[in-house]
């Protein structure tokens, strides 16, 4: 098969195609250069560097608040006998990655072009020659507000006749940044726009959150009802209360989704994400994601005693009890 792929899998996603000036760095927080990477039939040898800088770094060479520096560099090796053509790293999704690009002015290979809109990776293209036997990568680069930890990587090669896609390991983002619960008068009141909330979520993020919270939830089919949910008062069912924590919960989850590196809002479903101590002994007995499966089909199994019991660690979750942080795991 002709492809015209090298693909490396390491955690990024949303870009900002920059390109900084270069200059030599002396103090990552972690580095390190993997093995040779051969590719089968010894169409290539691939070396492979990682550095990792925490946004206080001052040798940070593309330094955002809030937000963890990948940097990556190819090495292709004289004995290979065809180029480098692309680059993936795997990401978590959602807005785990805030930028994405190079960092020029090395005289290394520089990519053609970076995509950081495909979901879970990111991915360099280096056309039309690619990275040829001999030389290697400009430092490529991916801001993320995830913390370190093991990844994926895919190269891809192309020559005239054949492509090979070669998988390994590398360092990358990966672990969610702490969580920040929000409760439900939080996001009432920014829900009634009340003076001071503007500015968590402005312009159109708000509505991007409310849609993103909808789009996550078995319960909820509309906006709308996200909102009534949410916005009740009085006298009401268990149902109805405990839909309004849910209503909560999905937008805390929602807002760090699409905006974590936010400082107000935000939870984090997957492996990597927010776990939850059920029984106060610090220790964590179920991630977010199944607490969230388990409140959705309580409230919607119409046992009421079941639903009390979606309303309570809803609640908790929401005012920050049980809520662990991931990286106390990594």
């Amino acid at each position: 098969m002709h492809t015209n792929s090298l693909r490396l899998s390491l955690a990024l996603v949303g870009a900002i195609a920059l390109t900084a000036p270069y200059s030599a760095q002396a103090g990552p927080d972690s580095e390190g250069c993997g093995t040779i990477i051969e590719s089968e039939f010894g169409a290539y040898e691939v070396q492979k560097c990682f550095e990792v800088y925490a946004d206080t770094n001052p040798d940070n060479p593309v330094a955002v608040p809030g937000n963890f520096t990948f940097v990556y560099t190819l090495d292709n090796q004289n004995s290979s006998f065809t180029s480098i053509i692309q680059f993936y790293v795997e990401t978590p999704g959602g807005g785990s990655v805030t930028g994405a690009g190079f960092i020029g002015g090395s005289g290394d290979v520089e990519p053609s072009t970076t995509n950081p809109s495909i979901a879970g990776q990111v991915l360099w293209e280096f056309l039309p020659a690619g990275i040829a036997p001999g030389t290697q990568s400009a430092p490529l680069y991916i801001l993320s507000p995830y913390g370190p930890g093991a990844v994926t990587d895919t190269m891809v090669v192309t020559s005239d006749d054949f492509g090979l896609d070669e998988t390994s390991a590398c360092i990358g983002p990966v672990t969610a940044p702490p969580p920040i619960a929000c409760t439900i008068g939080f996001w009432k009141n920014r829900e009634d726009g009340k003076k001071g909330l503007l500015k968590f979520f402005p312009d159109g993020d708000f509505d991007a959150v409310k849609a993103e919270a909808v789009a996550i939830s078995s319960v909820f089919a509309t906006e709308a009802e996200l909102v009534d949910a949410l916005t009740s008062k009085g006298n009401r069912t268990i149902e109805e209360r405990a839909k309004q924590q849910l209503a909560a919960l999905l937008l805390n989850v929602a807002a760090g989704n699409l905006y974590p590196a936010n400082m107000k809002c935000r939870l984090f479903l997957g492996t990597n994400g927010t776990q939850i101590d059920l029984d106060g002994d610090g220790v964590a007995d179920i991630s977010l994601e199944d607490a969230l499966t388990s409140i959705e089909s309580d409230i919607l199994s119409g046992d009421p005693s079941l639903q009390g019991d979606a309303h309570d660690l809803a609640d908790d979750i929401n005012n920050g009890i049980g809520v662990i942080d991931a990286t106390m795991f990594n």
